[in-house]
């Protein structure tokens, strides 16, 4: 089957996983959510014993993802270690569900894609933009964040218009799901005719 590897980036909260379900259903795609693959990966019993190794005082059992982040987030040595242990396992999960998706369009949502060189993995990359003024509420909503924490969490990763610039197309989720469908139909029709040339 003749597919199209599609990678989806954007700033944090802007909407990444919408245009992911929009797609899904559009054109039968299959997504490739690298926070789901790296969940999995935490919960490996030699992926945590390898963590609790570099980074000291993570306790016993399962290793809470937030506190992780938090811990992390404050301490460079310690996202050193996180992203040595974590990055080449999920990177390996990807490319093995990237193999076995049998769907036109594989699509690759993972939040340092381009950051990681992740994005050598598709065929296209695509651009999700939301203002930033949206997407510091919806953290502020739904995730509790200050719009100083969602600052300098947005700081660890490339800036939008790095993204934007090393994207080969964008979707607009700016202005409610009915907008941002019409332009995932538009890109879909749009791969599709590439795809067959």
């Amino acid at each position: 089957m003749s597919r199209t590897v599609i990678g989806l980036v954007g700033g944090i909260a802007s909407g990444k996983s919408t245009v992911a379900r929009l797609w899904a259903r559009e054109a039968a795609a299959v997504h490739v959510d690298a926070d789901a693959i790296a969940r999995e990966v935490l919960g490996r019993t030699a992926v945590r014993a390898a963590l609790r190794r570099r980074i000291p005082g993570l306790g016993k059992g399962r290793i809470d993802r937030e506190m992780l982040a938090e811990r992390v987030f404050k301490d460079p040595r310690a996202l050193k270690a996180l992203e040595e242990v974590m990055h080449p396992l999920i990177r390996e999960a990807i490319v093995k569900a990237i193999g076995r998706a049998r769907a036109p369009h594989v699509l690759v949502d993972a939040a340092l894609l381009q950051e990681t060189g992740a994005d050598a993995l598709c065929d296209a990359v695509v651009y999700v933009a939301c203002p930033a003024r949206k997407r510091r509420a919806r953290t502020r909503r739904t995730r509790g964040w200050t719009e100083a924490h969602h600052r300098a969490r947005e700081a660890r990763q490339w800036s939008c218009r790095r993204k934007r610039a090393r994207a080969d197309f964008a979707v607009d989720n700016t202005d409610g799901q009915e907008r941002t469908l019409s332009e995932v139909r538009r890109l879909i029709a749009r791969l599709n005719a590439r795809q067959k040339r």
